[in-house]
């Protein structure tokens, strides 16, 4: 009985030398964190990161911010549960306390519903999203997708484009977000009967269900150079975070107060379809001054947009404040949202952008464009579009004679820029006549610069 009493000292004693050389347990890793852990942005920061593009919506930017930087979160816990096992396991065999009931819990995907009218920028949250965190994204249109068999693009060509959006690399592709648009348009037909099934509507929402919540889907592999696919590969889709959008139109008094999953399955979404997006965020329509603030104000402005594309044949665009404000007032009145900004800008720069090209040299050459009340037009009628300056100068005499305040250039002739150059001028005249006295032989080069500066057009407009 000694003998057996010593044997389990001994072994002990050796167990208890072989923990000296391992991490006693996982807390010591969290405490002291691996050099290569990845630093994932916080809800702040990402939230600070939508609002450099995206204006208004601030209830919508604030729930996506947390969702995608938990769906994030808990993809990093996965890897690093992983990695952890096999010290984790040497830990147990030395003594260590078992820590693994929180190990045990695993966290469920949470994919993301958005609710809002057409142009209240759906869309651009998931594009920003995505490019935020750096992940492969990829848009898809609900109304162009059938159940696998029927006619049109089926669920898994949808993670074919992820991929390729991924350059092919799976593990990228399986931490993408997908944006799916018009989901509202995947209700049930009314006019599809038991006895017909409806392959675009409930049916693709059945189909989709599966790469919701988590499974492996075989996808070509890349193409060689005579368009022939060498086998598939399987793709995960269970880390892949999934953002489906719709106006839901008929939800508008619901957006504005509060979502409920009754009315979304009385509108025609089945129950599992909803259940597999928890997160439904509304967006509400935009206002005039915050279209006003999107052709403006973020990283991406439509103005800024066709600024650089007028620069870049050195043509210079400029906008009044008032033509600004009557093209959110048309956006508004056509109910598009920020997407009627564009079709409104498009019409009234049509004609400049025709005749840029070709007029680069000699008197033809175009200087600036300018876009004011009357290149907008009334609310419902169309304008003359932009006006077109060929002479240097044209835009300024423009611009004065029609009292039109615009940045960077002479402004409207106001009483105190008159008193102004009235000081200014008798202070010259005062100081012409002390030179004269002074200094007669250099008088001459004194009005040579006077000259000089008058047709530069200091003094006169």
């Amino acid at each position: 009985m000694y003998s057996v009493a010593r044997r389990l000292l001994l072994l002990s004693t050796r167990a208890r030398r072989a923990c000296a050389w391992a991490p006693s347990s996982a807390y010591s890793r969290s405490a002291a964190p691996s050099p290569s852990r990845p630093r994932f942005p916080t809800p702040k920061e990402i939230r600070r990161g939508l609002d450099e593009f995206v204006v208004g919506q601030d209830k919508a930017k604030k729930v996506l911010s947390v969702a995608v930087h938990n769906h994030y979160k808990r993809i990093y816990n996965e890897y690093s549960n992983k990695s952890d096992r096999p010290s984790s396991a040497k830990s147990l065999a030395c003594g260590a306390v078992s820590t693994s009931g929180d190990d045990e819990i695993e966290l469920e995907k949470s994919n993301i519903l958005l609710i809002g009218p057409t142009g209240s920028g759906k869309t651009l949250l998931a594009r920003t999203l995505a490019r935020f965190v750096n992940v492969p994204f990829v848009i898809a249109d609900a109304t162009s997708i059938t159940q696998t068999g029927y006619s049109g693009e089926d669920v898994e060509s949808v993670i074919y484009k992820l991929l390729v959006a991924a350059d092919f690399e799976v593990e990228a592709a399986e931490r993408g977000i997908v944006y799916i648009d018009e989901v509202d348009k995947l209700t049930k037909k009314a006019e599809c009967h038991q006895d017909r099934r409806d392959v675009s509507g409930e049916g693709v929402q059945q189909a989709l269900l599966k790469i919701f919540e988590g499974t492996v889907i075989n996808v070509p592999r890349k193409q060689s150079r005579d368009n022939v696919s060498h086998g598939y590969v399987e793709v995960d889709t269970r880390n892949i975070l999934f953002i489906c959008g719709g106006a839901f139109s008929g939800l508008g008094k619901i957006v504005s107060e509060r979502i409920e999953n009754d009315d979304l399955i009385a509108y025609g979404l089945i129950p599992e379809f909803i259940g597999r997006l928890p997160i439904t965020v509304g967006l509400t329509d935009l206002a005039e001054e915050q279209l006003v603030q999107v052709l403006r104000e973020p990283k991406n402005a439509i103005g800024k947009q066709y600024k650089k594309l007028f620069k870049m044949n050195d043509v210079k665009l400029h906008f009044t404040e008032n033509a600004l404000r009557l093209i959110a007032k048309k956006a508004t009145a056509k109910e598009t949202g920020a997407r009627g900004l564009r079709s409104i800008m498009e019409d009234i720069l049509t004609e400049a952008m025709f005749e840029i090209p070709d007029a680069r040299d000699g008197k033809e050459k175009i200087i600036a464009v300018l876009v004011d009340e009357e290149s907008v037009g009334p609310l419902h009628c169309r304008g003359c579009g932009a006006k077109i300056f060929r002479d240097d100068g044209a835009l300024e005499q423009y611009v004065y004679q029609n009292n039109i305040k615009l940045p960077g250039l002479i402004q409207s002739n106001s009483g105190r820029s008159r008193i102004f150059r009235l000081c200014l001028l008798v202070a010259l005249s005062a100081t012409k006549l002390w030179i004269y006295q002074m200094f007669p032989c250099i008088s001459s080069v004194y009005e040579w610069i006077v000259l000089m500066l008058c047709k530069a057009n200091i003094f006169t407009q």
